[in-house]
C-alpha cells in the first residue's frame, strides 16, 4: 500500500518516540528524514514505493563513494530510509532490522530479480540458515560486479566474467576464506545453469584456492580468570560484560550464541543452557557453573535495563534496551578486556572470544579428554572440526616428534 512521504515520516516519528531515544537521537533522525523528503520532492517522488527507496539508497551510495559524505552521514542517512520502510511495511519498527532491511536494494531491475530468485532457491536445498546467509551475500556481490561491468544479458554470461567477479570478491576477503567463497561461486553458477540456460559457468571456478591456517591462540586459565575478572562492575556495562567473558571462557560459546541466549534458555533449577546453535542449528545442552550463574544473576537482578519486553538475556545499555549485535560489540568489549590485562600481546594473537573457546579446548584435551567429546561439548557438526586444537597440545605433540634414526642427514651416518 502506498502512503505519502510526509505522512510516513509522521508515523515513523510516533513509532521512534516509543523507543525512549535521547532528543539528539530524536533531532538525527529528523533531519535525516528531511533530506530524504528533500530528495523526493526534487525527482518527483509523493508517495513511499521500494523503487523510490531504491532510488535514494543508489544516490546515497554514490555521494559516499565521491566523497561528498562522510560515512556517518551516509550510515545515518541509510538507517533512517530503512526505518521508513520497515514502519511502512510492517506498521512498527524493531531498532536492530535496520541494518540488514532489504539488502538487495543496491542491485538494478535486471539483478535484483535474479538474487531473490538465487535466495528463494537457496532455501529450498534444506541448509542451515547461516549457510543460505553466506551463499546469499556472496551471490549478491557477484551480481554487483557484473552489474558495475555494465553486463545486462545474463544468458549470455561467460567465464571470463565469473573470473572477473572472483578477482573483485578476493578485494573483501581473506585468502583462508577464498574457499568458502569459490564454494558459494559453484553454488551459483550452478543455479544460473539451471535457471537461466547459461553453460561452461562452473568451469571457470578454479578448484584450488590458498589455505591459510593459523596456529591455535591459547592462553592459560590464570590468564583466563584474569581477563574474565577485568571489567570494572561500577561502570554502566561492568557487570554484564563480566557475565559474558565468563560464560564464553567456561562454555566455548561463540559470540553469535552468547548474545542470542534467552532467558527462557537458563534452566536455573536443573542447572543447565539449551539453546539451538546459530551456525548450525543443533541443540546444544551446557552445565550452568556455579561462577556463571552467579554472574549472569548479578547482572538480571542489579543491572539489566527494567521495563522492557525483550527476552534476551544481555541487552545494550542504553535506549532502545534490545539485544546486541554479535558482530562488532562482543568483538571490542573483548579486545578491551585483552588490552586491560595485557594478555595476547604476542604477534599474532587473536583478541576475542575465539581465543576463550580455544583455550577451553585445549585444557579439556590436556585432561584425557577424548576429541569426540570435546566436539559436543563445542558444538561442532564433525569431530573433524575440533582436530586443530591438537596442534596446541604441546605436550602430546612432542610426543609424535620423530628422530632421525634411518633418515639421517647425509654425512652423518656412522
Amino acid at each position: 500500500m502506498k502512503i505519502p512521504i510526509a505522512e510516513l515520516i509522521s508515523k515513523s516519528d510516533t513509532v521512534i518516540l516509543k523507543l525512549n531515544q535521547a532528543p539528539s537521537t530524536l533531532m538525527q533522525y529528523r533531519w535525516a528524514w528531511h533530506r530524504f523528503e528533500v530528495f523526493c520532492s526534487e525527482n518527483g517522488i509523493t508517495e513511499f514505493t521500494d523503487e523510490g527507496l531504491a532510488s535514494y539508497l543508489r544516490f546515497l551510495a554514490t555521494e559516499l563513494a565521491a566523497g561528498r559524505f562522510k560515512e556517518w552521514k551516509y550510515k545515518l542517512l541509510r538507517k533512517t530510509a530503512l526505518v521508513l520502510s520497515e514502519v511502512q511495511h510492517t506498521g512498527t519498527y524493531r531498532w536492530k532490522l535496520s541494518r540488514h532491511t532489504r539488502p538487495n536494494f543496491a542491485l538494478n531491475q535486471v539483478f535484483r530479480p535474479v538474487q531473490e530468485q538465487f535466495e528463494t532457491w537457496l532455501a529450498l536445498q534444506g541448509l542451515a540458515q547461516a549457510t543460505q546467509d553466506l551463499r546469499a551475500t556472496v551471490g549478491r556481490r557477484a551480481l554487483a560486479s557484473w552489474q558495475a561491468q555494465g553486463i545486462t544479458d545474463l544468458e549470455a554470461l561467460t567465464g571470463a566474467e565469473v573470473a572477473s567477479a572472483l578477482v573483485s570478491l578476493a578485494e573483501n576477503y581473506q585468502p583462508g576464506s577464498m574457499g568458502t567463497v569459490l564454494s558459494a561461486i559453484r553454488v551459483l553458477c550452478r543455479f544460473l545453469e539451471e535457471t537461466r540456460s547459461c553453460s561452461g559457468l562452473l568451469r571457470a571456478v578454479p578448484r584450488n584456492f590458498s589455505r591459510h591456517v593459523r596456529h591455535v591462540s591459547v592462553l592459560p586459565a590464570a590468564k583466563i580468570e584474569l581477563l574474565a575478572n577485568s571489567p570494572d562492575p561500577d561502570t554502566v556495562s561492568g557487570i554484564r560484560d563480566r557475565a559474558m567473558l565468563l560464560l564464553g571462557a567456561r562454555t566455548g560459546l561463540r559470540p553469535v550464541d552468547i548474545v542470542a541466549l534467552r532467558l527462557q534458555d537458563i534452566d536455573w533449577r536443573h542447572g543447565c543452557i539449551t539453546l539451538a546453535q546459530h551456525k548450525t542449528g543443533a541443540l546444544l545442552v551446557l552445565p550452568l557453573l556455579a561462577d556463571v550463574g552467579e554472574a549472569i544473576a548479578d547482572y538480571l537482578l542489579h543491572d539489566r535495563p527494567t521495563g522492557t519486553n525483550d527476552e534476551h538475556v544481555f541487552l545494550r545499555t542504553q535506549a532502545p534496551f534490545v539485544a546486541l549485535a554479535p558482530t562488532n560489540r562482543l568483538h571490542h568489549m573483548a579486545a578491551g578486556a585483552f588490552a586491560r590485562t595485557g594478555c595476547g600481546s604476542q604477534p599474532e594473537m587473536g583478541h576475542g572470544f575465539r581465543v576463550l573457546r580455544a583455550s577451553l579446548a585445549t585444557r579439556i584435551l590436556e585432561g584425557d579428554t577424548p576429541l569426540p567429546v570435546i566436539s559436543g561439548a563445542l558444538g561442532h557438526r564433525s569431530i573433524s572440526s575440533a582436530k586443530h586444537y591438537l596442534a596446541a597440545d604441546e605436550n602430546r605433540m612432542r610426543e609424535c616428534c620423530l628422530d632421525f634414526t634411518g633418515i639421517e642427514p647425509r654425512g652423518t651416518r656412522p
